[in-house]
């Protein structure tokens, strides 16, 4: 059924259905409630798409991750979701496996689709060309970019460089000396600033440290430290996984060469993950607040759609959660 027959069947004119619909002009109680039955009745549905072609607006947010699986991605959507969901947006949802090209392919997807707002890990550290001028908010999520040139845009991020620096404090008390970090071979925001604080760091307290680069995943971790104990032969007593899934790797290789955990070498890893509660020992680490920033990224959004004054930077602060793979003190 389209509008034609609406306003045949409710005896009105188009323009009123129109005004009745979209609650933009004076219809009586009475001549409204007779449409919206009609509306009701008919299953008639509003095409959303031209109406937001003709106000360049819309009730969608866009939502760009590098990957729903890691757990943190989907505790800081499902946050942000919730939040949106309850001052009347809903959410796209977009993937970009850390590939600049999906990510190029969804901003401009976003945008031509009249999104109100963009929530964006971005693979660079710099504000995308097609997100800089657009004249959205836009929320820069789990990363810092310098450049916020546009009043439109902030960045929300963990509070990385506390964190590397305070891994190395609490190893450093608990009798570290020689460190090993394992941090992304993409050179990602957050691991490469946890693992750059953790390098200053472990100088400053007389610690020797070494730095191996892999893909972030568990196998990614468990190769480092097989080759770090056979290939390389490396000495260390203390291990700093710019990721928990890195940990669970490093901790699996250790069971393999039967060095046991936290006698011989003390593992922290970073992000807090529900798995490494699980893990063999229980994983000591820092736990990122997913739903904190998803909750401080739906903030931003409707501060900046409301014209409201805005911090270009907002650091969350980090948990240190102490389980089994370090010494007690």
């Amino acid at each position: 059924m389209n509008i034609d027959e609406i306003a045949y069947i409710a005896g009105v004119s188009k323009s009123t259905v129109s005004r009745a619909l979209n609650s933009s002009g004076y219809v009586s109680a009475e001549t409204r409630q007779r449409v919206l039955d009609v509306v009701q009745q008919s299953g008639y549905r509003r095409n959303l798409i031209a109406k937001n072609l003709r106000s360049k607006k819309s009730n969608f947010v866009g939502l760009i991750i590098p990957d729903i699986a890691n757990e943190f991605f989907s505790l800081f959507a499902k946050s942000l979701e919730t939040n949106l969901r309850k001052a009347g947006f809903a959410l796209f949802l977009c993937n970009t496996e850390e590939r600049v090209e999906n990510e190029n392919f969804y901003l401009e997807s976003l945008i031509d689709n009249q999104v109100q707002a963009i929530v964006l890990t971005s693979t660079s550290h710099q504000i995308p060309k097609k997100i800089k001028y657009a004249k959205i908010p836009i929320v820069i999520a789990d990363r810092h970019i310098e450049d916020t040139s546009t009043h439109q845009i902030c960045c929300i991020t963990s509070d990385n460089m506390h964190g590397g620096q305070r891994a190395v404090d609490e190893l450093s008390r608990r009798g570290a000396k020689k460190l090993l970090i394992i941090a992304d071979e993409r050179h990602m925001y957050g691991t490469e600033v946890r693992m750059s604080a953790a390098c200053i760091r472990a100088r400053e307290n007389g610690i020797s440290s070494e730095v191996r680069f892999a893909h972030v995943s568990a196998i990614g971790g468990y190769n480092v430290i097989v080759n770090a104990l056979t290939k390389e032969k490396l000495k260390f007593d203390s291990l700093f996984c710019t990721t928990d899934i890195f940990a669970l790797g490093a901790l699996r290789a250790f069971s393999e060469f039967h060095i046991p955990i936290p006698e011989m070498v003390q593992v922290i890893g970073f992000d807090g993950i529900e798995l490494g509660a699980f893990s063999n020992p229980p994983l000591t680490t820092f736990k990122q607040d997913a739903i904190g920033m998803g909750e401080a990224a739906a903030d931003a959004i409707f501060a900046m759609l409301h014209h409201e004054s805005l911090q270009p930077l907002r650091l969350l602060p980090l948990e240190f959660i102490e389980r089994s793979t370090t010494l007690s003190q």
